[in-house]
């Protein structure tokens, strides 16, 4: 075992390396070289060579670097520590990680697969709970009796389901599974909580779990609010840390949902105690409840004294010395920034404690706490609404936990694509749930609704809108959907190249577009009679096969110009522009698949149309010039270059001269203003000139709609606008309408 800080330190740089070095005689290098070594830096008389870990070792070095982060100072040195369990010499273990701290110590046994895979665990359970208390007494014998003794079985790429055989022997012998989520979920932990994570460590490991038999005591006040009771006192952080516990948003904690924090940030953290040590305090109450674990361990409170005319009394309330006891509803970053204070055992902090509250109703407090601050990522409040809002009167809301339920199902598949690939809550993933949530919004898999009230009736909905049980309704749609969309994102994935799957698959900028067109095929093939609502999953991804086939293909031989096109665009209208593409390499397969907007955006990637657009449109301004000049001058006749006119005039050659004036033959004279004039500028003077029937008869000019104000007969300058940057892209209908203006024009050039 290893317990001196450098030996520690050198012990962890090893561990957290993804490959083993050493350095040997150049003699021997094509030896280990045959051995599955690489050649590394040459020396005057060795080289140094490299090797990739084994899988399960890595896996091991991962678990006990871990504990190293957790802060961890005593460890075992390497993989052969043997422990002995029993009385006979042969009696004996050896154990994968050992890691002892203040307060307990972990034994923990490796089994890491290559592969996501399952298997059964009941002989190395078995084996565990054989050993375990043997193993915990020698160990308490060298690192004192008072210390628990906790089992871990980590695995990677193994799953145990809930309720199984293996999970139930777990549950039994108190072993802790430290899956692939659990595992992720520390190390977020340590990221988040920096030297505070210990505290919710502990919490997480021993969860209800009685530190002491001595109960924390406490005056408080009693009262009453909106049916439900609640507790005012004040406690010190350095008790309420250790009896604290977070819900936070993640698989790890499912079995206690609804679950509903964010992870803490770490620089507030450290803001806090600075503050704290600083003299500052916090006058706002930590939001609490105690859970009530078993009639034996449970709040209570004594009463003392009541007021007459008041509703509140004055007691003792006895809380549980228990781990986890107290769920941190609000004001997390104010508990845990105690953590590293020198006065987190001086202070006390006031508490508004609520007991045995359910966790739904946790929820509703946090969020009608959080609904007006930005601390709720978009994340989290995706992921909370299947809670918050799945049996809602309203539709649109109901709709709304629809969605979050089924992006939920899409990453919380075993081995699909999908696994583990998105954000939930506090459960970081490659893929944002936004777009996921964006897309399921508008592709016409989920009906939309305003209120009580369905918005259309379309078909192609995978929602039964006339089944009358909404948890049936709600709990069919959820799967048929997220099973549907996971048939798509497999068939996409089998056909897509390698390098073109992490791009034009596995992005956040293709979510969008591939929930677009899953939703958009099956509208189409409902409209073709092929698919309703009660087809099943085995149909439609039949029907739906080819298209997907074809969606590869495309994807995998995009042009390179097009390709690099995609990945460039930036902005709110680049889901929307990657939309198109994709539908339009499915149009070219089946031409009768034509969604809304397709062939608008087609024309704008005609490079023949655009020049035309832009030819047209330089007609336009050349005739503008003319026409804005002359009819002033017909008005105003010789004085029409004064007033706001002559304001103008000053404007423009102000800017010709900050634009011209570094050249050293630059002279203003060679310049005509009315050449530079910019559309806004058209705009306002034929603006403010329209009452004149001079400007009306030639500046007014239908383009279709409404033609009765102002407004509807200057319309058509806003079709001169040019996006920033780049000309805007014109459409057929653009130009149509562009040869209009421009033919109304030439008709008083003429005259």
């Amino acid at each position: 075992m290893l317990h001196e800080d450098d030996a520690l330190a050198r012990k962890y740089k090893a561990r957290r390396t993804k490959s083993d070095s050493q350095k040997v005689l150049h003699a021997e290098v094509e030896r280990f070289v045959n051995q599955g070594w690489i050649r590394g830096t040459v020396m005057k008389t060795k080289t140094q060579i490299t090797r990739p870990k084994e899988f399960s070792r890595q896996f091991e070095d991962d678990i006990w670097c871990m504990f190293y982060e957790l802060g961890f100072r005593i460890l075992n040195s390497d993989d052969k520590l043997v422990i002995p369990w029993g009385e006979n010499p042969e009696e004996k273990k050896q154990i994968d990680i050992v890691a002892v701290g203040e307060e307990a110590i972990f034994v923990v046994e490796c089994k890491a697969a290559e592969r996501p895979k399952s298997r059964s665990f009941q002989a190395i359970l078995n084996e565990m709970s054989l050993y375990k208390n043997g193993v915990a007494e020698s160990l308490k014998q060298i690192y004192g009796s008072n210390k628990r003794v906790k089992y871990i079985l980590a695995t990677r790429n193994y799953q145990i389901i809930d309720e199984s055989e293996d999970d139930n022997r777990m549950a039994h012998n108190d072993i802790y599974h430290l899956d692939d989520n659990a595992y992720k979920y520390i190390c977020d932990l340590i990221k988040s909580y920096k030297t505070a994570v210990m505290y919710q460590f502990y919490s997480l490991m021993f969860k209800d779990e009685l530190i002491s038999g001595k109960p924390i005591v406490i005056p408080a006040l009693r009262g009453e609010m909106g049916e439900k009771k609640y507790y005012l006192f004040s406690i010190e952080p350095s008790t309420l840390l250790k009896i604290g516990f977070v819900l936070h948003r993640t698989k790890v904690n499912a079995s206690l949902a609804p679950t509903y924090q964010r992870l803490l940030v770490p620089k507030r953290l450290k803001g806090i105690a600075k503050f704290i040590d600083g003299g500052g305090y916090f006058p706002n109450s930590i939001i609490l409840n105690f859970a009530d674990i078993s009639d034996n361990v449970k709040v209570t409170f004594d009463p003392i004294h009541k007021e007459e005319g008041s509703n509140a009394e004055f007691g003792l309330l006895n809380i549980p010395n228990a781990y986890g006891i107290a769920y941190i509803i609000d004001g997390q970053h104010r508990v845990y920034g105690y953590a590293t204070s020198s006065q987190k055992k001086k202070h006390t902090i006031p508490v508004v404690a609520f007991q045995d509250m359910s966790n739904d109703e946790q929820l509703r407090i946090f969020m009608e706490i959080n609904e007006n601050q930005k601390a709720v990522s978009k994340d989290l409040r995706i992921d909370l609404e299947q809670d918050l809002l799945w049996t809602s009167e309203r539709l649109d809301s109901r709709m709304r936990a629809l969605r979050s339920s089924i992006i939920k199902e899409l990453c919380g598949k075993s081995g699909t694509v999908l696994h583990n690939k998105i954000t939930i809550g506090e459960d970081k993933g490659e893929l944002g749930s936004t777009a996921f949530e964006n897309g399921l919004l508008q592709c016409g898999l989920i009906p939309k609704a305003k209120g009580t009230k369905w918005s259309d009736d379309l078909d192609g909905y995978l929602y039964d809108k006339k089944e009358t049980n909404i948890e049936k309704a709600m709990t069919e749609a959820s799967k048929r959907i997220a099973d549907f969309i996971i048939d798509c994102y497999s068939m996409l994935s089998e056909g897509l190249n390698p390098e073109t799957a992490p791009i034009f698959l596995l992005s956040n900028r293709a979510t969008y577009a591939i929930i677009m067109i899953i939703g958009s095929l099956h509208k189409y093939l409902v409209a073709k009679g092929l698919l309703n609502i009660s087809s099943t999953g085995r149909e439609r991804r039949e029907l739906i096969r080819p298209y997907m086939q074809v969606l590869s293909e495309g994807l995998n031989n995009l042009p390179e110009e097009e390709s690099v096109s995609l990945r460039n665009i930036q902005g709110q209208g680049a889901e929307k522009k990657w939309l198109m593409a994709y539908e339009n390499i499915v149009n070219k397969y089946d031409s009768e698949y034509e969604p809304d907007g397709l062939m608008e955006w087609r024309e704008t990637q005609d490079q023949s149309l655009q020049k035309r657009g832009k030819e047209i449109k330089d007609d336009i301004f050349k005739q503008l010039r003319i026409l804005l000049f002359e009819r002033l001058e017909k008005v105003y006749e010789h004085r029409w270059l004064s007033g706001q006119i002559l304001i103008l005039k000053n404007e423009v050659e102000s800017r010709i001269i900050k634009a011209n004036s570094d050249a050293e033959d630059f002279d203003l004279s060679e310049y005509d203003w009315r050449d530079y004039l910019e559309l806004s500028e058209y705009k306002d003077v034929i603006n403010k000139n329209f009452s004149a029937p001079e400007f009306e008869e030639v500046f007014a000019i239908n383009i279709g709609g409404s033609f009765k104000t102002k407004g509807d007969k200057l319309a058509w300058l806003n079709k001169l606008r040019e996006s920033k940057n780049k000309k805007s892209a014109l459409t057929k209908s653009d130009i149509n309408c562009l040869e209009l203006i421009n033919r109304h024009l030439q008709q008083f050039i003429a005259d």
